[in-house]
């Protein structure tokens, strides 16, 4: 858009401090910015930027509720607000929070205090990027949405075309050989990720992307490598550490696996499908007691999961702790009633604790819910004769 209609943006401040969102909606009044709404916290902006035209958003990053990453990374998944400009505003300048911040797709970010024409200036650096992108950036963006179409070979055309005219840049590099990688043509996509982070030691995607392609290719120490120098430049990211920590648990790394881990752990507090995930790599590495904690704050988080407490029933047994196991699988047929398998695995419980006669009523009902139940009907035979 022209400079000027870039004065008719609405503007969304995010802050938890109400001297703070004041103070932001003056300094863009000042240099004709006058279209502006405000909210305390994330959950807040979210209804507003799904109800209003938002055309700019400078949040905090520190908030109750929803914080700025949680906010950022709903706007980016959404179709509508995706490519809205997004200023971060943090009060302190660490490394591993620029990191994240970077890769989840802000535009830039601004460190508390700061003045009018500070604040204004990174403003208008984003818009003019916007509106004046530089070809690279054009035939980047043109070949990631024919990668979204699925027609990676043309992708692969536009960055090539980008590396034409930058060939020492990461950022290009790393699009052509996920384009390549999709062709299948894996070596050559090694050899572009790898001049990558020659290039760049720093660039998380480029280290990203070499991980996950050395363990698709069963090359777990390499993969291993690249996946913690990715997991230590912007350790705040769970999802990786999650990935970090599964893989060094496979590899027998039990220590570095469980430090990974814990690290995913507080990095997501909150996230029911992480904690079920870390759970499943804790009980795949043997590790049942850290795997029933894993699950038991995945059901706390989300109690409509009822097959968790199905796996945090395995994670007892595994540890003898019967009378546990059983009240699990207690709490989900009162979810489930109807479930065949839960009686089940309630019956093996129960006859593993000697209660053989609970054993025998529960697997009573298995059948009756499915007469043809094979191993219930085993089950129930060997009980007959114990």
């Amino acid at each position: 858009m022209p400079p000027s209609e870039s004065k008719s943006l609405l503007f969304l401040v995010v802050d938890d401090q109400f001297n703070v969102r004041r103070m932001v909606q003056n300094f863009l009044r000042t240099f004709g910015y006058n279209k502006v709404i405000d909210a305390p916290d994330g959950e807040k902006a979210w209804e507003k930027a799904s109800a209003e035209d938002v055309g700019f958003i400078i949040c905090d990053w520190n908030m109750p509720n929803l914080n700025g990453l949680g906010f950022m990374r709903r706007v980016r998944a959404d179709k509508r607000l995706k490519d809205v400009p997004f200023l971060m505003v943090t009060a302190e300048v660490a490394e591993d929070i620029v990191a994240e911040a970077i890769e989840e797709g802000v535009d830039g970010y601004i460190i508390k205090p700061f003045q009018a024409k500070t604040l204004v200036d990174k403003v208008e650096a984003i818009l003019e990027k916007r509106r004046n992108p530089q070809p690279v950036d054009i035939h980047l963006r043109q070949g990631a949405e024919l990668m979204a179409q699925g027609q990676a070979e043309k992708a692969l055309g536009e960055f090539s075309s980008a590396l034409d005219l930058a060939p020492q840049s990461p950022r290009a590099l790393v699009a052509s050989g996920e384009a390549l990688e999709a062709l299948g043509r894996e070596e050559e996509a090694l050899q572009q990720y790898q001049q990558a982070v020659t290039l760049a030691k720093r660039y998380v995607r480029g280290h990203d992307r070499l991980g996950a392609l050395h363990r698709r290719r069963g090359e777990a120490e390499a993969a291993a490598k690249h996946m913690q120098v990715a997991a230590a430049i912007s350790p705040r990211n769970a999802r990786r550490q999650l990935d970090v920590g599964r893989l060094l648990l496979e590899q027998g790394d039990t220590a570095k696996g469980l430090a990974a881990l814990k690290m995913a752990s507080e990095n997501a507090r909150d996230d029911a499908s992480l904690a079920e995930e870390m759970g499943e790599a804790l009980l795949s590495a043997g590790l049942n007691d850290d795997a029933a904690r894993a699950f038991n704050r995945a059901v706390r988080l989300d109690p409509a999961k009822v097959h968790i407490y199905n796996r945090l029933g395995i994670a007892y047994r595994r540890q003898k702790r019967y009378p546990e196991a059983i009240r699990e699988y207690q709490r989900a047929l009162l979810v489930k009633p109807d479930d065949e398998n839960l009686h089940y695995n309630l019956a093996v419980a129960q006859a593993e604790a000697g209660q053989f006669e609970q054993a025998r009523q529960t697997l009573g009902e298995a059948l009756r819910l499915r007469p043809d139940f094979q191993e219930a009907r085993e089950l129930l035979e060997r009980l007959g004769k114990a």
